[in-house]
C-alpha cells in the first residue's frame, strides 16, 4: 500500500512541467524515485545474491567430525567395516594408491584419508551430502567437490581393476574349475559367467520411457561378465533399462571393438535371456509338450532331476549361480545402487563403473 502511494505521488509530479515544480516538491520526487529504485531493485538484487552466491562463514569446527571418526575406526575392526565397507588395512592401501597412481591429491584442510571416506560413506550407505556434512563437520560444497575428486581416481582404479582377459588367457581352464568334480570335465569350455542386473537411476521426464523396467522403475541394464573368483572382467555400462538381455549383449559386441568373445570351443554360461550359440552356452529350454526345469530352488525344494536335461540344467545353474552371487554382495556392499537414485543418470554410471572396481580391489 505505501509502494502504491508513492508510486501515485510520482506519477502526479511527473505529470506536471518540471520547470514549474517548487524546489520542495524537486527535491521530494528525487528521494521518492530513489526509495522506488532501492525497494524495486536493489533490495531484491541483494536478496538473491545473499540467497545463491553468497558463501556461507567458514567453519571453525572442520574436521572435527573424521578426526572422532578416525579414532573409532583405530580401535573397532567392525566399525571400520561397518562405516567404511573395508577393514582398515585395506581402506589405508586404497588411499595410498589413489593418491599415488590415480592423481588424488590432499588439500591444506581435508587429507586423503578423509576424501575417501566421505566417498566411500556416500557409495556405502546413499547418504545425502548434507548429512555427510554434518558427521565430518564440512560444508555440503567441500563434501560435493571431494565426492567428484574421488570418483575420478577411482574410476581410474577401476580401469586396472576390471581387467578384461587377454585371448590367450581365454585359453586357459581356471584353476578354480579344474579342482571341482562337480563342473570339470563337463564344463571344461568355461571361461566365465555373463548376466545382465538393473541399476536404479534418476533421468528426465521425457527419457523415461526408455529406461523404464519391468520392475516399474527407470533403471540401466548392466551386463557384466566375472570368473570364479567372483571378480568382475567385463562391464557393459550405459544400456536403457527397457533393453532386454539379449539387445544389450548385441549392443556391446557391435560397439565395443574389445568385447572378449570367447575363443572355439570356450563360452560364457548364461540363463536363458541369452541366445544358445557359438560362445554363449544357455540351459535347455521347456517346450510346450515338455516341461524342463532349470532354477536351484526347483531342485532344491523338488525332486532330484528327471532326465538328463535337467540334470544338466542343475549343474549349468550352479555354475552360472557365481555371476549371481556376484551382483548380490556388489549391490548389498554399495546401496548408493539399489536405493533412491541421488545423482543424474551420467554420475550414477559413473559411480557403477568405480564401485564395480572397488569390488574387484
Amino acid at each position: 500500500m505505501f509502494i502504491n502511494l508513492q508510486a501515485f505521488r510520482i506519477c502526479r509530479l511527473r505529470s506536471q512541467n518540471i520547470q514549474t515544480l517548487s524546489y520542495e516538491e524537486r527535491i521530494e520526487l528525487w528521494n521518492l524515485e530513489n526509495e522506488q529504485f532501492e525497494e524495486l531493485i536493489i533490495q531484491p538484487t541483494l536478496s538473491y545474491y545473499d540467497r545463491y552466491f553468497h558463501r556461507a562463514p567458514a567453519r571453525t569446527d572442520g574436521g572435527l567430525g573424521w578426526r572422532n571418526m578416525w579414532s573409532r575406526l583405530q580401535e573397532d575392526d567392525a566399525a571400520c567395516l561397518q562405516l567404511l565397507r573395508m577393514s582398515l588395512p585395506c581402506f589405508r592401501t586404497l588411499c595410498n594408491m589413489l593418491q599415488t597412481n590415480y592423481g588424488l591429491k590432499p588439500t591444506s584442510n581435508v587429507s586423503i584419508e578423509e576424501s575417501v571416506a566421505i566417498f566411500l560413506r556416500i557409495c556405502g550407505h546413499n547418504e545425502v551430502q548434507r548429512d555427510v556434512g554434518l558427521r565430518f563437520g564440512r560444508n555440503q560444497e567441500t563434501v560435493k567437490r571431494k565426492f567428484k575428486e574421488v570418483l575420478k581416481a577411482t574410476e581410474l582404479l577401476a580401469c586396472d581393476y576390471i581387467r578384461t582377459p587377454t585371448r590367450q588367457e581365454l585359453y586357459r581352464i581356471p584353476e578354480r574349475l579344474q579342482v571341482h568334480p562337480k563342473y570339470y570335465p563337463f564344463f571344461s569350455g568355461f571361461v566365465g559367467a555373463m548376466d545382465g542386473t538393473h541399476v536404479c537411476v534418476k533421468v528426465p521426464p521425457e527419457l523415461q520411457g526408455m529406461s523404464w523396467n519391468r520392475h516399474d522403475n527407470a533403471s540401466l541394464n548392466i551386463m557384466a561378465i566375472c570368473d570364479l573368483n567372483m571378480l568382475f572382467t567385463y562391464i557393459w555400462n550405459g544400456a536403457p533399462g527397457s533393453c532386454h538381455d539379449t539387445a544389450v549383449l548385441t549392443i556391446a559386441q557391435e560397439s565395443d571393438p574389445e568385447f572378449p568373445l570367447p575363443p572355439m570351443e570356450k563360452y560364457y554360461v548364461v540363463d536363458s535371456g541369452y541366445p544358445n550359440r557359438q560362445g554363449f552356452l544357455a540351459p535347455y529350454k521347456s517346450s510346450r509338450n515338455n516341461v524342463v526345469r532349470y532354477h536351484m530352488s526347483q531342485f532344491n525344494y523338488g525332486p532330484a532331476p528327471r532326465n538328463k536335461e535337467e540334470l544338466f540344467n542343475r549343474y549349468h545353474a550352479s555354475l552360472r549361480s557365481v555371476i549371481e552371487r556376484t551382483f548380490g554382495v556388489w549391490k548389498k556392499k554399495w546401496r548408493i545402487l539399489c536405493d533412491f537414485p541421488r545423482y543424474s543418470i551420467n554420475i550414477q554410471q559413473r559411480v557403477v563403473m568405480a564401485t564395480m572396481g572397488l569390488h574387484n580391489f
